[in-house]
């Protein structure tokens, strides 16, 4: 069990730093590559890097019929429509803040899982979900965000349409009943993914008849093998190694170190409205976790 520890507490800390980076490498792709097409280049790089590890250990295999819905509820919104409409999010909205936004979904997961799903709402839990409602409103304050440009409207309103699907994932995995081994659905998430991003890529960009320049090249590299691919892997490792709440809340380090990033290295400004959000949202979504844990 030590040894499983291990392995997932790496996984985790490897998934942290992977997804971290994965959107501000998207918002320098915006520079270099279409958007969509972006996205869909990067899923085909990293189901084809997925693919291979797990075939030369001898785990590549086709999934149970019983998993079908949940590869393409998986692959095809959480992965494929979000990550679409998020990169495109990402030519109006700052990185740092469009990832810490795209961590609210136990605002709407929270609710409908007390109403339908029979779970408890107890004090630590609404308590955990009024702190992460404060926290996205403050992302939306007049001081945060700028409510004349319509731009910076249709940038965040990307951004809630895709906490709204990832929400709606999420209840799907919770009633699914899974039959295939996690890791091996993960080349088939991706392959649906990129299914629907290269359609999106088709109609709303046309053809791939643009030129990729030596920096879209590392950047398509980078999104694909280190984000997609080893990303993934790593936190469905952690998933398998660690318990539910420590993956979980660990996972939170993902939009703090994305924040970092976008400071550093973006020069985006770490507003005091987006500080104050990013910690209720964060702080909320924990004690939601954890409370979740504990009933």
């Amino acid at each position: 069990m030590g040894q499983n520890r291990r392995v997932g507490f790496i996984a985790l800390f490897t998934t942290i730093f992977c997804f971290g980076t994965l959107w501000t490498t998207a918002k320098i792709s915006v520079d270099y590559l279409p958007p969509l097409w972006f996205t869909a280049g990067r899923f085909a790089i990293g189901g084809v890097f997925v693919a291979i590890i797990l075939h030369l250990q001898g785990r590549l295999r086709l999934p149970d019929k019983a998993d079908v819905p949940i590869i393409l509820s998986v692959g095809g919104i959480m992965l494929g429509l979000y990550s679409s409409i998020f990169q495109n999010a990402l030519v109006f909205v700052h990185a740092g803040r469009a990832t810490v936004l795209g961590y609210t979904t136990a605002i709407f997961v929270t609710p409908v899982a007390v109403l339908f799903l029979g779970e408890r709402l107890s004090l630590q839990k609404l308590l955990g979900l009024l702190a992460a409602i404060f926290g996205f409103l403050a992302l939306f304050s007049p001081t945060e965000m700028d409510w004349s440009d319509r731009d910076v409207l249709a940038g965040n309103g990307l951004l809630v349409l895709c906490v709204l699907l990832w929400s709606a994932v999420i209840l799907h995995l919770r009633v699914h009943r899974q039959v295939s081994d996690t890791l091996s659905l993960v080349p088939w998430y991706l392959m649906v993914s990129f299914t629907v991003a290269t359609v999106s890529a088709l109609i709303f960009e046309g053809p791939p008849n643009f030129e990729v320049s030596g920096t879209g090249w590392v950047l398509y590299l980078y999104a694909g093998i280190v984000c997609s691919g080893v990303g993934n892997w790593g936190v469905t490792t952690a998933i398998l190694n660690l318990p539910a709440t420590t993956s979980t809340v660990g996972l939170l380090g993902v939009p703090v170190f994305a924040m970092i990033l976008s400071v550093l290295f973006l020069g985006e400004a770490l507003t005091l409205s987006l500080g104050i959000g990013m910690i209720l949202i964060i702080g909320g979504i924990a004690a939601v976790t954890l409370a979740r844990e504990q009933a």
